[in-house]
């Protein structure tokens, strides 16, 4: 699904008249208003979210782990840590590259993966996997509804 987002995304960001691949500082105040302006807000508010969730879903598993390290299910939970982290390292370069503020409750967001991951964890094995299960799912619907937003801002991408 991180492929498929970034196709989307990248095509976002290239398809305007200005590109928001270079390096220079681009800020919506200078922005001309219209499309530019309503493409880099959308950019914008998906490399923010997106980030924070990646930082979240990152900290859930640390949270299993710190519970369940010596289980059974530690190998897939590293595992899904793993693929978390390298989502997250993502995300953390386009705030770069597209020079975005990362959300100011990042420390929230911490707290309540980790908060998430342990106590889920601690009602077992399959607490953990439920949580998991149940998270995945929100995402891949939040996933739909940004490619969905992108697309109704960009019809473009649907062809």
């Amino acid at each position: 699904m991180l492929a498929v987002r970034s196709v989307c995304l990248q095509h976002v960001l290239t398809s305007s008249r200005v590109s928001l691949l270079s390096c220079q500082t681009l800020s919506l105040s200078s922005l001309p208003p219209g499309p530019d302006q309503a493409r880099r807000r959308i950019v914008e508010k998906i490399i923010r979210v997106d980030h924070a969730g990646e930082m979240g879903a990152s900290y859930i598993y640390q949270g299993q782990m710190a519970i369940l390290k010596n289980s059974k299910s530690a190998p897939l939970i590293q595992e899904m840590w793993d693929h978390e982290r390298a989502h997250l390292k993502k995300f953390e370069e386009l705030l770069v590259t597209y020079q975005v503020r990362p959300t100011v409750l990042i420390p929230v967001w911490r707290l309540a993966g980790f908060t998430l991951g342990a106590g889920c964890a601690l009602l077992g094995e399959k607490g953990a996997m439920a949580c998991t299960v149940a998270v995945e799912a929100l995402v891949t619907k939040h996933y739909d509804d940004q490619v969905i937003e992108m697309v109704a801002n960009d019809p473009a991408l649907d062809q």
